[in-house]
């Protein structure tokens, strides 16, 4: 048990050594190849020769580019670096079984889309990240899916790790989406009911009759040829004339 905790142990370290897609500073890629051997020498110590293998291959990838892209760079050490890997590997690879050999090939799968979705992630490309991780986490599935469980508890801090960058790269995707200019954020877990679209059927069929008097309307404003518009038609019924009361008064 204490073997699968270092071993947890060494493969979290790798993982948080990772370096950025694209590091320029020698320095800081030079660090990141001495953590990748670091951890693939914890690996074979413990007994983890795919992983180990896979770790070695790594550094002895980045350590290649480094001496390409920076050969001013401490060029001794380098060289001594490189002609130690070169015999590492060569030593590592011969005590692997066929089926260790294909779990180390695809150890390597996982380490390359790590490093580029955290390269990904570091240039604030959170989807693209989200996506190559995603890859690198599928990838982990299918070795865990058949192997024991010594090998699981190998990768579980690298697992575990795997999915806490996941999901803070889905809340930040989240985060940017409802942010954006015209985009309101909604609450899914309440629910605001269901709209109803009101039917013709369901509007009143009928209106209460209206009707027109000699009230509204002065004298001689409205021709004896007036239509009451809610009637079928029919004349208006307006007086002709003005009639007087016996007090002289006139309605």
């Amino acid at each position: 048990m204490s073997s699968s905790r270092s071993v947890a142990t060494t493969l979290l370290l790798a993982f948080a050594l990772a370096a950025p897609a694209g590091e320029s500073d020698p320095s800081a890629r030079w660090l990141t190849v001495y953590g990748w051997i670091q951890t693939a020498e914890r690996l074979a110590a413990a007994g983890q020769w795919p992983l180990a293998l896979g770790s070695y291959l790594e550094a002895d990838r980045q350590i290649k580019d480094l001496a390409e892209t920076h050969p001013d760079f401490e060029p001794e050490m380098v060289t001594y670096r490189r002609g130690l890997l070169v015999t590492t590997i060569s030593e590592t690879e011969a005590r692997l079984t066929i089926d260790e050999h294909e779990v180390m090939m695809k150890y390597l799968d996982f380490i390359e889309s790590l490093e580029l979705g955290e390269g990904q992630r570091y240039a604030n490309e959170y989807d693209a990240a989200y996506t190559t991780l995603a890859m690198a986490k599928a990838v982990l599935d299918e070795l865990i899916e058949t192997k024991p469980e010594a090998f699981r508890e190998a990768v579980a801090s690298q697992y575990a790790r795997l999915e806490s960058s996941l999901d803070w790269l889905g809340s930040q995707i989240q985060f940017t989406a409802v942010s954006r200019p015209g985009t309101a954020a909604v609450d899914e877990s309440t629910d605001w009911g269901t709209t109803r679209f009101v039917k013709a059927a369901d509007l009143p069929t009928s209106r209460p009759e209206a009707s027109v008097t000699s009230e509204l309307f002065p004298v001689g404003l409205v021709s004896d040829s007036a239509v009451d518009p809610f009637s079928a038609g029919s004349p208006a019924r307006v007086p002709s004339a003005a009639s007087s009361n016996e007090d002289g008064s006139v309605r």
